[in-house]
């Protein structure tokens, strides 16, 4: 076997391999959802419980210049809560949070740092159970929840062919914030539309009660953390399933559109800025107006097809389309 490095393996290969490994899991029956989805499930009894874990790493993630410390725990639960979220209609019930800290970081940060987990937490009324400190060359924020849920839960693999592909509100706002702040720095001016982008970078809200609202008539779900481009290769590909996208149907905000002007920059954003943590779901054609009249702001924006492959299409012709996102090796 070649000895390939990390940064050529990629992220979603390096999760193929690791799940891989472990195949002998399919044989428990109490697991729902294994390696590999937005959260791990299992049944041990009348109920689901849904596990997810995300890390958060300074200079990676964060920039500790870009964003106060409140909103920075605040952000490390909502993001999480996004992975629950993205399995149905699950109901989250603890948190366990894991720092490692440089030693010279100070009781003021950590006291505020704390205060942002605990909003967010007295919000979705979830329970801090515990977690762990170390120290660390860098910041880091290891969140982990649990959930629970008595409906089935949505995987990303039940697409079918002929469903709609489904959004909730906007695409890219989030990755137009960052590059504002990579451009600019907090320094800057900033105009309200400008501001609005970086509040959507540095204040996430979890799509939680827009799933619980939808997720009976959904075949697949998960979130956009990574971005829409990738959220939809991930639907299909573990769907086995292909897709037509119509990139003139993906939502963008006012706000997007008053500060990156051109339409590519803007598609740009909404395709590979991450960060959004917006829903994208399947729903069979029969469901689609039932969605509507619960989440007026959906937007469908392509068809499941049996093809294996993803196309996209501006205005009826096909476009290349080649990643620039992020790439986390």
């Amino acid at each position: 076997m070649k000895n390939r490095n990390i940064s050529s393996i990629g992220e979603f290969e390096l999760i193929d391999i690791i799940k891989n490994q472990f195949t002998n899991s399919k044989d428990n029956k109490n697991i729902v959802v294994g390696i590999g989805d937005d959260s791990f499930c299992f049944k041990p009894g009348k109920k689901n419980i849904c596990i997810t874990k995300d890390m958060l790493i300074e200079n990676v993630h964060f920039k500790k210049e870009w964003t106060n410390p409140q909103e920075l725990g605040e952000k490390s639960i909502e993001v999480n809560l996004s992975d629950i979220a993205a399995m149905g209609n699950v109901n989250p019930k603890y948190v366990f949070i894991g720092l490692g800290l440089p030693p010279k970081t100070s009781e003021i940060f950590i006291t505020n740092l704390y205060k942002g987990f605990k909003k967010a937490c007295n919000k979705y009324k979830i329970i801090i159970a515990g977690g762990d400190t170390v120290r660390a060359d860098k910041i880091t924020i290891s969140i982990t929840i649990t959930g629970t849920s008595r409906e089935k839960v949505v995987k990303r693999s039940g697409a079918n062919t002929d469903n709609l592909i489904g959004v909730t509100n906007t695409f890219g706002d989030a990755g137009a914030g960052v590059a504002l702040l990579y451009k600019y720095g907090m320094k800057h001016k900033y105009n309200k539309n400008e501001r609005f982008l970086i509040a959507k970078q540095n204040n996430p809200k979890a799509k939680l009660k827009e799933a619980w609202k939808i997720s009976k008539h959904l075949t697949s779900l998960t979130d956009a953390s990574d971005g829409l481009y990738i959220s939809i290769n991930l639907l299909t590909k573990d769907s086995g399933k292909g897709a037509e996208i119509y990139m003139d149907k993906i939502p963008i905000s006012p706000n997007l559109k008053k500060v990156f002007k051109e339409d590519k920059k803007q598609l740009d954003f909404a395709l590979f800025g991450a960060e959004d943590y917006e829903l994208v779901f399947t729903v069979p054609i029969s469901k689609a107006k039932i969605l509507k009249k619960l989440l007026p702001q959906i937007s469908y924006i392509g068809k499941i097809n049996s093809s294996n492959n993803v196309k996209y299409f501006y205005n009826g012709k096909e476009q290349r389309i080649k990643y620039s996102g992020y790439k986390h090796f």
